[in-house]
C-alpha cells in the first residue's frame, strides 16, 4: 500500500473547511496560518494502477506520458515541495511528481523552449490550465551538482567550487539563450514592487525597498525558483539543468506577474549563500560569487546580463536576493523551522546598504545640477568666445565625471550584501 501522509504540508498551517474545486481522485484542501492561506488539492487515493486511472480521468494530458494501462506504482516519496510517486509503465521507470499548488501555467512553454541537454519533463496533466502532475523518464546521474558543491565548498577546495560554480552558471545562461526568440514583454516595475510591499506587510518586516528597474530586465519565461540541486552531474560528467516542481512559497504567496531572467540568476545567487552558510567554508565568498556571475554572462543573453541589469540603484542583482530572502522566511514561518539564514542576516543589512546607496545621492545631484546648468548657460546664449565658452563646459564636464562617479560607486554584485 502506498502513502499517502502528507507529511510535506507546513507544520504551523491548519486545515480549513474549503469550498475549492478539485477534480475527480482529487481533494481540495485549505491550509491557513496567520496572515497567511493557501489553496491545494491532494489525491484522494493512490494505491495501484486502477487509483492512478481514476486521478488522470479528468486531467488534460500533454506530451508523453506513461501507458496507464501497463501502469505499476512502485514508491512514493514527500519531498518539500509534494507527493513524488515513482512508476513502472511498459519496461520504463517514470517519476511523476505533483503539483499540490499548481503551477503558474507557463511550465509547459518552459519545456518546449528549453535546450535539448536540460531534464525536463517529457508530459504531465493539467487542470482548468494549471499543472497538476508533471512526468519524466528516470534519468541515471551521478550526482546532484548542490551536493558536489556543499562537499567543494566544506573542504574549502577553491578550485573544484569555482568549477562548479561557473559551469552551473554557464548552463543557466544557455537556458536564457534558449528562450531569448519566446514571448517578451516590457519590465513589470509597479507589480514589482507591489509584490515586494505586500510580501513586507505579510512578514512585518522592517524593511522597505523600491527600484525604478532598468530596460534591460525585461519579463522573459523565466524558471521563477533555481537551486545547484536542479543541476545534475550526468554519467559523462555533463552538467543538466532540471525544470522542477514551484517552491512552496509559490504556493503561498501567488505571482501575479512574470519576472526578469536575473531573477533566476538571483535564485541562484541566493542558494550559494545558503550551501556557504552551512559548509562555513574558509574560500572568499567574493571570488564564489565572481565565478557564477562569469559563468552566467559568458552564455546568457547579452543585454540580460549587462551592467545595466546588475546595475544596484535600479535593483539589480542584489533586490531580487532580497526578494528571495523573504520567500525564505515566509517558508520558514508556515513551517515553523526557525529563522532562515542567511536569508535573515540579508534582511538585516538592508537599511545599511540602503543608507550607503543614499548617500552616493548628493554628488550625483550635484553632478545634475552642474550638467544642466553648463546645458542651459550655452541653449539661452551661444558663446562666441573661447572665455564665455569655459563656464559652461567646465559645467557640463563636472556634469558627466559626476554621473561617471555615481554609476561606479554602485555596488558590486559580487559583494553580498552582508559585507556592506
Amino acid at each position: 500500500m502506498v502513502s499517502l501522509d502528507n507529511s510535506w504540508k507546513p507544520s504551523a498551517m491548519i486545515e480549513s473547511e474549503t469550498h475549492g474545486e478539485a477534480p475527480f481522485g482529487f481533494t481540495s484542501v485549505r491550509l491557513v496560518a496567520q496572515r497567511i492561506v493557501m489553496d491545494i488539492i491532494e489525491p484522494t487515493k493512490l494505491e495501484n494502477s486502477e487509483d492512478w486511472k481514476i486521478i488522470i480521468s479528468e486531467l488534460k494530458n500533454w506530451g508523453q506520458v506513461p501507458n496507464p494501462d501497463a501502469l505499476s506504482i512502485i514508491s512514493t516519496q514527500n519531498t518539500e515541495r509534494g507527493l513524488l510517486v515513482n512508476l513502472e509503465s511498459d519496461g520504463i521507470n517514470w517519476i511523476a511528481e505533483f503539483l499540490p499548488w499548481g503551477s503558474d501555467g507557463r511550465l509547459q512553454s518552459r519545456v518546449a523552449n528549453s535546450h535539448s541537454e536540460m531534464n525536463i519533463p517529457n508530459g504531465g496533466y493539467s487542470w482548468n490550465g494549471s499543472d497538476i502532475i508533471i512526468l519524466r523518464k528516470s534519468l541515471k546521474y551521478k550526482q546532484k551538482v548542490g551536493e558536489k558543491l556543499n562537499e567543494s565548498l566544506t573542504e574549502s577546495n577553491f578550485e573544484d567550487s569555482i568549477s562548479i560554480l561557473h559551469e552551473a552558471g554557464k548552463k543557466l545562461g544557455l537556458y536564457h539563450s534558449s528562450i531569448e526568440s519566446a514571448r517578451i514583454t516590457p519590465v513589470d516595475q509597479q507589480r514589482w514592487n507591489k509584490r515586494l510591499t505586500k510580501l513586507e506587510e505579510i512578514l512585518k518586516s522592517n524593511t522597505i525597498w523600491r527600484a525604478p528597474f532598468t530596460r534591460d530586465t525585461p519579463c522573459v519565461l523565466s524558471l521563477g525558483d533555481v537551486r545547484f540541486d536542479d543541476f545534475l552531474i550526468k554519467e559523462n560528467g555533463l552538467f543538466s539543468l532540471s525544470i522542477n516542481p514551484p517552491r512552496l512559497a509559490d504556493g503561498l504567496f501567488k505571482d501575479e506577474c512574470e519576472f526578469p531572467a536575473i531573477r533566476d540568476f538571483a535564485c541562484l545567487m541566493h542558494d550559494l549563500s545558503r550551501i556557504y552558510h552551512k559548509s562555513n567554508s574558509n574560500i572568499d565568498i567574493v571570488l564564489l560569487r565572481k565565478s557564477l556571475i562569469d559563468g552566467w554572462i559568458s552564455t546568457a543573453p547579452e543585454k540580460w546580463c549587462s551592467s545595466n541589469a546588475f546595475y544596484a540603484h535600479k535593483g539589480g542583482l542584489v533586490i531580487w536576493e532580497y526578494e528571495q530572502s523573504l520567500l525564505d522566511v515566509l517558508e520558514a514561518f508556515a513551517r515553523q523551522s526557525g529563522a532562515p539564514e542567511p536569508a535573515v542576516s540579508i534582511i538585516s543589512k538592508v537599511i545599511p546598504f540602503q543608507k550607503k546607496m543614499y548617500s552616493n545621492r548628493s554628488p550625483a545631484a550635484i553632478a545634475f545640477v552642474s550638467f544642466f546648468l553648463g546645458v542651459i548657460t550655452i541653449y539661452h546664449q551661444i558663446p562666441t568666445t573661447l572665455s564665455e565658452l569655459l563656464m559652461p563646459v567646465f559645467c557640463i564636464t563636472i556634469g558627466i565625471a559626476g554621473f561617471y562617479l555615481y554609476r561606479k560607486a554602485s555596488p558590486s554584485p559580487t559583494k553580498p550584501i552582508t559585507h556592506f
